[in-house]
């Protein structure tokens, strides 16, 4: 049985058969400039909280969709691990100082992966590594109840402690001693201003011609030999201590020597003096006589040959000087 279409129904056919065709190829088109064909590059990072994040949630960066996330996993430690993947024009970007965030595009809408792009300088991240994640609170986030309510409990304890102030301060006796304690802040703040002018110039003369800073030079140079001593005085140290001991020792028995014979200085002591007179008067005398017997006829001869000999010793010993 042959069927036959009127030209009415071939026209609608061909134009089903039209938009069939239409249809993929837009499907095909869009599924192209969205990247579905593109070879994918898988990432990881880990987040606090996947508040807000599902499987299929945008990866982008600066603001060009490059990818989505692929699986999402929650770890032992309270970690949530989020694996996405990206185009792979986009993840030769990714390098190690790269950052993922989870962001809010607009106040209203789903939230989206974003990683910013690396720098140049910076080493490339192989295929499945482990991205480093930044935290971020928008205003859809301050507003749930899971931030919402530890603030407003929060606020609520900051408001019983402000009620406690506020009923301590309305006391009568609480509020006199709160406004005499205003009346003696300007007093005090006077007595502080007057002595921060002098103190200001008890600096000034003291600092005068950089006295202070020759001073704090002067410090710090000592400062830094002693630095150098220390090492030396610490490593010589236990004979050091010896040889004063040894030393402090023998001045002890000294001491003891001296006091013994200071008594005998004591008694010798008022003739010293006569003496040493008497001493000289002899000194004196022998040096007379010895000159009188070398005038003598027979000594005469003898003196000069001993002084000849005297010269002819000496001449040798100023030549080596």
């Amino acid at each position: 049985m042959i069927v036959k279409f009127n030209k009415f129904e071939r026209a609608a056919g061909i134009f089903v058969l039209a938009a069939v065709v239409g249809g993929v190829a837009l499907s095909v088109g869009v599924a192209f400039k969205r990247g579905w064909f593109d070879a994918k590059r898988a990432l990881t990072t880990e987040l606090d909280s996947a508040d807000g994040i599902h499987v299929g949630t945008q990866v982008q960066m600066s603001g060009l969709r490059i990818g989505s996330v692929d699986d999402i996993e929650l770890k032992s430690n309270n970690i949530v691990e989020v694996h996405f993947e990206i185009s792979e024009k986009y993840f030769q970007r990714v390098r190690e100082d790269s950052v993922v965030q989870l962001v809010r595009p607009f106040i209203i809408g789903e939230k989206v992966l974003d990683i910013t792009n690396g720098s140049e300088n910076s080493p490339r991240l192989h295929e499945g590594a482990l991205v480093k994640a930044r935290d971020s609170i928008d205003f859809m986030d301050l507003l749930s109840g899971r931030k919402l309510g530890p603030f407003l409990s929060s606020m609520g304890k900051i408001s019983e402690n402000l009620k406690v102030v506020a009923e301590t301060i309305m006391d009568k006796s609480h509020l006199d001693a709160f406004v005499k304690m205003f009346g003696e802040l300007s007093p005090l703040v006077s007595n502080m201003s007057s002595m921060s002018y002098q103190a200001n110039i008890l600096l000034r003369e003291v600092n005068k011609k950089q006295q202070l800073v020759t001073a704090l030079n002067n410090l710090v140079t000592l400062t830094n030999e002693l630095n150098k001593a220390l090492p030396y005085v610490t490593k010589e140290g236990p004979a050091l201590a010896e040889d004063l001991t040894k030393i402090a020792h023998t001045m002890a028995i000294l001491t003891d020597e001296m006091k013994t014979l200071l008594p005998t200085f004591q008694e010798f002591a008022p003739e010293i003096p006569h003496a040493s007179r008497r001493a000289l008067e002899a000194l004196d005398e022998t040096v007379i006589t010895l000159k009188a017997l070398q005038k003598s006829f027979l000594l005469r001869g003898n003196v000069k040959d001993v002084k000849e000999e005297e010269a002819k010793q000496r001449e040798p010993a100023q030549k080596r000087d």
